[in-house]
């Protein structure tokens, strides 16, 4: 109970919490001597340490981790909640926009910087391919992908196209890719160029060049993590070093460490809550990661989660970082 106590006075002003002020406490109904000697065997075990001396205490990793693991009652939200942000998320938009607005929304909701692991393309399905003809020589390759993305590309003929030599292309590749994962698809594309299965290779070669260079560049083309809300982080007085901060938006950018944490959490279900040096790299420390796999059908897709100081509003942060992986799940499809 004193632990709790001195937990809560942290968390809430984040300043060190002295003997005197807990004793004060109606609910501790302890001397100041008696606090003083429990403190001091608090930070014998590694629970606690002190700043600068008599300043009072503060939670270590440690402490911070034996508060989330044992202390800690998070309280369901409500269904109205729910709704509501049910209703801010259920928009007709792609998948890669539905987990930018989910980033989005859960970085307001909870002051945070929030991270999402966008899933790999490697599954995404090839929805349809076609050309369209700007000129006897220039021509508007477009594949479009299950999430409603659509990729495009002009590419310049040597030589003059029929427009039924462009649909019988289209055709073909419909026929044989339509349905498929990007992956899939490009070896198809392949082995029809390898076994010259339009038996004819003008004016195709160029054409299906260009539509392989689409299929590469959507399943490469992108960062694996979407940061949203990362000027949050300037309303917590753990950043107001500036260089600290500017170590930290470094650390976003190049994504250092963030994806082997997003990587273990891939392969566990639920939510985790790394805190200090367990964030895997050393300007995190005095930061906690709160992160949640969302998955389709029973199908993990990616992750997310929000990043902020460690001294951080845990009974409001995790039940939000949990709702809205449990909504994302429900509003993709595969």
């Amino acid at each position: 109970m004193l632990f709790k106590n001195l937990m809560g006075l942290y968390l809430s002003d984040g300043k060190p919490v002295g003997s005197n002020t807990l004793s004060k406490l109606p609910e501790v109904a302890l001397s100041s001597a008696t606090v003083r000697n429990v403190l001091a065997d608090l930070e014998k075990m590694g629970f606690l340490h002190s700043p600068h001396t008599s300043a009072g205490r503060v939670p270590t990793d440690k402490g911070y981790r034996l508060f989330v693991d044992t202390l800690l009652t998070y309280q369901e939200p409500s269904k109205v909640h729910e709704q509501d942000l049910r209703q801010r998320l259920s928009v007709d938009l792609n998948q890669d926009r539905l987990l930018q607005e989910a980033s989005k929304l859960l970085s307001g909701l909870t002051g945070m910087a929030s991270l999402v692991m966008l899933p790999p393309k490697t599954q995404e399905k090839l929805q349809q391919v076609d050309f369209l003809m700007l000129s006897a020589r220039r021509i508007l390759v477009v594949l479009v992908f299950g999430d409603q993305d659509v990729q495009n590309r002009i590419v310049e003929l040597d030589r003059d196209i029929q427009s039924d030599q462009l649909q019988k292309l289209a055709n073909f590749l419909n026929q044989q890719c339509l349905g498929l994962s990007l992956l899939k698809a490009r070896e198809k594309l392949a082995l029809a160029v390898e076994q010259n299965q339009l038996q004819e290779d003008f004016p195709y070669s160029s054409l299906l060049q260009s539509t392989d260079d689409l299929l590469n560049q959507q399943l490469n083309d992108r960062k694996p993590l979407v940061v949203s809300g990362k000027t949050n982080l300037l309303d917590y007085q753990e950043f107001a070093d500036s260089q600290k901060l500017k170590r930290i938006y470094h650390a976003f950018n190049q994504q250092q460490g963030l994806l082997e944490l997003f990587d273990k959490s891939l392969q566990a279900p639920g939510l985790k809550v790394f805190i200090g040096s367990e964030c895997g790299n050393e300007v995190y420390q005095g930061c906690s990661l709160i992160t949640r796999p969302y998955a389709v059908e029973d199908e993990v897709l990616g992750v997310l989660g929000v990043i902020g100081p460690s001294r951080m509003n845990y009974q409001k942060v995790v039940p939000q970082v949990d709702l809205t992986g449990k909504i994302l799940s429900s509003l993709l499809k595969k």
